[in-house]
């Protein structure tokens, strides 16, 4: 049965092949109003053979014996530690407030393989070469995307949300500050640990869907990191973003098929970025859900800070006039943060969302 989706969400297709203040600009306006975009892919930085590889492996994987994924459950010694390896069916709770169970779906968790790939089951192992080509594909877009929001350049900057006008494209951080590699040293991968996963996700059919029944497989949540590259398969749509009207807008997969042979990679600001913009960057709140028997796949790069990058305010005027005084508080409500707990670690904030997520211990 084909998903009935709700209205578009209308969530721009950028190119950023090549960078320009133009370009740099749009992709501020998307961040900091939908928190989402779609960024064209130039089948060179993620070459869509390796997409299509990936969602053949990912299938293999999630039709392999129970036995043989439960052997690298997530969080166990055999996986690697904490947040790597296979979830199982509602084995976690992305809205734990929202929910009497956890999530319809599997998943499997692969941290960066820096300075090595984590242990993997036998059928993944084998195609390490091309999970680690995509991971580092992955973490280049996130990159590129991070240097064109830190960008400078003297040009006149509107926020149709925040009703200011600014000198500056996109974050406009002062090259004294570190300019538009700001964010990217703090990623830097070689220079320390990260949280950053990447996520294959199996939706499989239930019976309410077979029995023509909508069901939620990904409750109501926000990402905890940076930037979130997502990659879904044609025909196999349900992502929703939660609009500011309480509705919710489906997000189709590839919004423009005439022109787009192969589908845009979706990106989403996650909350730490948020966070670390004061909220001037949204950290839109979103879901799963669709009906009929068709199982689901996606796969999701979660991109986050080295573990040790201290979440200080972005040295950026635009950011000290922009600053969501709301999203921001939700943000610290989020992480429990106290009155006076100003300062926190990239590794801190993840920590304080997995507790809640999987019920981690100190």
């Amino acid at each position: 049965m084909a998903h009935s989706e709700p209205s578009d969400a209308g969530i721009p297709v950028l190119d950023i092949s090549n960078a320009t203040a133009e370009r740099a600009r749009k992709v501020l306006d998307a961040a900091s109003t939908h928190g989402f975009l779609f960024i064209k892919n130039d089948g060179v930085t993620i070459p869509p053979k390796d997409i299509n590889d990936m969602f053949d492996l990912s299938r293999q994987f999630f039709q392999s014996p129970q036995e043989a994924k439960q052997e690298f459950a997530i969080g166990s010694e055999k996986a690697g530690g904490k947040n790597r390896g296979w979830v199982k069916m509602q084995g976690e709770a992305l809205d734990p407030d929202g929910q009497k169970q956890g999530d319809p779906k599997e998943a499997f968790n692969i941290a960066e393989p820096i300075p090595h790939l984590q242990p993997l089951p036998t059928l993944l192992s084998s195609q390490k070469q091309l999970i680690q080509r995509f991971q580092l594909s992955c973490h280049t877009l996130c990159t590129n995307i991070l240097t064109l929001l830190g960008t400078s350049h003297p040009s006149i900057l509107t926020s149709p949300k925040k009703k200011l006008t600014q000198q500056g494209t996109a974050l406009s951080i002062p090259s004294s500050a570190g300019g538009s590699e700001w964010f990217t040293t703090r990623h830097d991968q070689s220079r320390g640990p990260s949280g950053t996963i990447f996520r294959l996700l199996y939706y499989p059919a239930t019976k309410q869907e077979r029995e023509g029944g909508e069901s939620i497989r990904a409750g109501a949540h926000s990402d905890y990191g940076s930037v979130t590259l997502l990659f879904r398969l044609p025909g196999q749509p349900g992502l929703e973003i939660l609009k500011e009207d309480g509705s919710w807008a489906a997000v189709p997969v590839n919004p423009n098929p005439e022109e787009l042979s192969d589908a845009p990679i979706l990106v989403n600001i996650g909350d730490l970025l948020s966070f670390w913009t004061s909220g001037m960057l949204k950290s839109t709140v979103h879901r799963v859900t669709f009906s009929g028997g068709e199982e689901r796949y996606s796969m999701a790069y979660f991109c986050h800070p080295l573990d040790d990058a201290m979440l200080e305010k972005v040295p950026s005027k635009t950011v000290e006039e922009s600053v969501d005084e709301g999203e921001l508080r939700r943000q610290r409500e989020r992480l429990g943060l106290g009155e006076h707990e100003k300062v926190i670690t990239a590794g801190e904030h993840l920590h304080r969302r997995l507790k809640v997520t999987y019920g981690l211990e100190e």
